[in-house]
């Protein structure tokens, strides 16, 4: 069995490292880790529920299959491998779902580092993924790569790092190639405008995105698939990604992205957005400065009363600019006002959420303006945006997705 190399391992989500640990704790079998990561999956999509279209028996199903999450469960053992926290199984992991089966049983042993680890997710869960930072800063580059371009680590250059894109105009874009030509131009120009935390040439930002367009484009057709508009669009921000990023110093190919920028907003580190205000463009950054590695690394984090107060403030600025602009209605997506909140102040999706909530128990009643949340939809939210969920009196959740703001003093937006 190979434990990898320092990319970063294909686990959707950071917590499957906790549940794993967990168990190998408890002397898990291989199938026992497989069937709690599942468990953990379930409950995810279980709490993102905000339609009542979870499905238990589909995760029922699920489970009992055995072939389903191995790769989920071999990935986060030889995570545990890598980092030193597992000592390499004698019987080796499987090496496809298919063959399972025959680990079903396999038993592993924890070492001091990782059995300490997973003590402490019981008693102190914070502190534990404060020390996971460390360890993966230590184990995978691209982590500590990732963190200093967004602007999280003390030798960061910027606060921010941009990655321009480009929508597709029916009016003007009738094939492929002509979107290819005028996204590549659009690259240049913002890189060429400075601001981005990033800087390749123009002959390089050409190159990188035409060779890659083109290598996914064979493949498809060598596989006899289509290639859709979706798909065609798609590849070209995996492009563009892999050309931001290098310029930036951080080799990092798109899917390890989407897991970075998962994980660090998981762990409070940083934040996302594809819906501040401005052209259209990823724009990711810090949200918390991390000094440090392994067991000294430090995290401070960009939260609490102070900033609260500043996101309340921002809300109102954030209406303000959004109400000069032609069409817009009297209530907004809250997802749009957030994003444009956050990235105005670096801060998390969960601060802002926190200060919504404050506002809706009356602990901050001099803003200057009423603010009103409805659980109505002005359609389907992107998906890489979340919903505002609040907790009512009783207990129960509420989603709440569109809000407008009344100001309550003389000056009306």
């Amino acid at each position: 069995m190979s434990a990898g190399g320092s990319g970063i391992p294909r686990l959707q989500d950071l917590s499957y490292i906790e549940v794993a640990m967990v168990a190998l704790l408890q002397d898990a079998t291989f199938e026992q880790i497989r069937r709690s990561l599942i468990d953990r999956a379930r409950d995810i999509e279980r709490d993102s529920d905000t339609d009542g279209s979870f499905d238990d028996a589909k995760w029922e199903r699920i489970r009992s299959d055995g072939q389903k999450h191995v790769h989920n469960a071999v990935d986060v053992l030889k995570e545990a491998v890598r980092i030193g926290w597992l000592k390499r199984p004698s019987t080796g992991l499987p090496s496809t779902p298919a063959s399972a089966y025959l680990h079903v049983d396999d038993r592993y042993e924890l070492l001091p580092a990782g059995r300490a680890w997973a003590e402490l997710t019981k008693t102190d869960r914070r502190s534990a993924y404060n020390d996971l930072v460390g360890t993966l800063i230590d184990a995978h580059p691209q982590f500590g790569g990732f963190l200093r371009a967004v602007g999280a680590r003390p030798d960061s250059p910027t606060q921010a790092l941009t990655i321009p894109l480009l929508r597709w105009d029916g009016t003007v874009h009738s094939d492929e190639e002509r979107y290819l030509g005028d996204f590549i131009n659009e690259v240049n120009r913002a890189v060429g405008a400075g601001a981005l935390g990033w800087f390749a040439s123009p002959e390089a930002v050409e190159e990188g995105i035409r060779s890659y367009v083109g290598r996914i484009r064979a493949r498809r057709e060598a596989r006899g698939k289509t290639q859709t508009r979706k798909t065609f669009l798609n590849t070209c921000e995996e492009a563009v990604t892999k050309v931001a990023f290098a310029g930036a110093g951080v080799p990092l190919d798109y899917l390890s992205m989407e897991l970075l920028r998962r994980w660090t907003r998981f762990l409070g580190l940083a934040n996302f957005t594809y819906y501040a205000p401005g052209p259209y463009a990823l724009r990711l950054w810090g949200t918390a400065m991390v000094e440090g590695h392994g067991t000294s690394a430090s995290i401070e984090r960009r939260l609490g009363p102070d900033i609260r107060k500043q996101v309340l403030s921002s809300v109102l600025d954030a209406w303000n600019e959004r109400r000069s602009l032609p069409g817009s209605a009297m209530y907004a997506p809250v997802w749009e006002i957030r994003a444009a909140v956050c990235w105005r102040l670096r801060i998390s999706d969960v601060e802002f959420d926190r200060a919504i909530e404050e506002h809706t128990h009356g602990e901050h009643p001099d803003l200057g303006y009423q603010l009103h949340l409805d659980q109505a939809s002005l359609g389907p939210a992107p998906g890489s945006t979340r919903p505002l969920v609040l907790p009512t009196a009783s207990g129960h959740r509420r989603v709440f997705n569109v809000m407008t703001v009344i100001p309550t003093d003389k000056e009306k937006p």
